[in-house]
């Protein structure tokens, strides 16, 4: 379903959903930005959050980012960049490595395939689990 940006009001909750992501630098989970919200209003429903989120990601104004476990992050950064997890607290970060849009151009070895972006997701542990491991 193609959302036309046109035909929707900007409310007060979305623009409050969005300015929380934005303001965001630790790619948060819906949870933690309805609790962020919350603090500006009070009054905002989780379903309000969870709802606003999908829709601005749909939009394209901010990143949803499925993860192979745990619940979804967000991000307000747009470009194409990767991301760390980590496997033991689900912490995601910006992971240093530029984009490689020549990933994109590779032989996917399926017939008529097309292949128009990649997604990487590196998986480990945050400097604060792995100081935990280092010290068992």
């Amino acid at each position: 379903m193609s959302i036309e940006r046109k035909s929707l009001r900007n409310t007060k909750q979305r623009q409050l959903v969005l300015d929380t992501v934005r303001a965001s630098t630790d790619h948060p989970v819906a949870d933690t930005i309805y609790e962020r919200a919350r603090e500006c209003d009070p009054s905002i429903s989780k379903g309000t959050v969870y709802r606003n989120l999908n829709l601005l990601s749909e939009l394209g104004e901010i990143r949803k980012l499925p993860m192979p476990f745990g619940a979804d992050h967000y991000d307000f950064n747009l470009e194409k960049h990767y991301h760390f997890i980590c496997r033991r607290c689900c912490k995601v970060a910006d992971a240093g490595i530029p984009y490689e849009e020549k990933l994109n151009e590779a032989d996917t070895g399926l017939p008529g395939y097309i292949t128009e972006w990649h997604r990487l997701i590196l998986i480990g542990l945050c400097d604060e689990c792995s100081e935990i491991e280092r010290s068992k």
